[in-house]
């Protein structure tokens, strides 16, 4: 998991990332238009009162540069986390994932720490919730101070393709492009998208070359069929690591 990626403002809007299921994909990358940047806009004028305006410009110019992504310095990922995933079939039920779907999916506010609230069966909820430190990686990864700091979704890739090499370079792909659009506009999901699209074909372009090549363009396209939320990113994770996936993993 790439802890530089998901610090700071990244990791602050991460819980607004689950959301993002029709963009996180290999798919989705390919099929989107990749754009130069984020755009954003100054938060001066020049009619803000006590200000002049070369401090005007100064402030614009700041804000573009913090707010820039992705970035397009070639990113390894080879370099970022990896841990295998655990399996634990039967720890949690279809209606209790529909349950959690429903609750994160009706309390939009919600903080993380609700969202665990919202599992109280104790089986699912140690299914679906661990830390970065573990042997082996939950569906939804925390820090030690109980931070979520990571959506596995490599772990479903792994085992719908059956392939943890597949699952591995999939989610060094994943992390990657979190790492690129660390400065993206916090909050900013349309930006988020655009970067997260655009990462794939600059600073994540290896990553984004090798899944093709470790998994296979037609075994990706299965996995993360296999692997894609009807709503939220981490439905997928929780299914196949918690629940399990139908026979043939479709």
């Amino acid at each position: 998991m790439s802890q530089v990626a998901l610090k700071g403002r990244t990791r602050s809007g991460l819980a607004r990332v689950v959301r993002l299921a029709g963009v996180v994909g290999i798919a989705g990358a390919l099929a989107a238009t990749a754009t130069a940047g984020c755009s954003s806009s100054s938060t001066g004028g020049a009619s803000d009162p006590g200000r002049d305006a070369a401090t005007i410009d100064i402030d614009s110019s700041v804000e573009q540069a913090e707010r820039a992504c992705p970035h397009t310095e070639p990113i390894d990922a080879t370099k970022l986390s990896w841990k295998p995933p655990s399996v634990l079939h039967g720890s949690c039920t279809d209606k209790e994932l529909e349950e959690l779907v429903a609750y994160v999916n009706g309390h939009p506010a919600a903080k993380y720490v609700d969202w665990k609230g919202a599992v109280t069966n104790a089986g699912c909820s140690s299914c679906v919730f661990g830390k970065d430190t573990d042997a082996t990686w939950k569906p939804l990864v925390e820090d030690a101070n109980g931070q979520l700091v990571g959506l596995y979704v490599g772990g479903c890739i792994a085992l719908a393709s059956g392939s943890e090499a597949c699952g591995h370079s999939y989610q060094n792909w994943f992390d990657c492009r979190f790492q690129a659009c660390a400065d993206c506009p916090n909050g900013d999901t349309a930006a988020l998208q655009k970067c997260l699209s655009a990462a794939s074909k600059s600073a994540c372009k290896k990553a984004f070359d090798d899944v093709g090549t470790v998994c296979t363009d037609r075994g990706i396209t299965d996995a993360e069929t296999t692997c894609d939320g009807m709503k939220f990113v981490f439905e997928g994770p929780i299914r196949a690591q918690c629940i399990g996936l139908p026979e043939g993993g479709e």
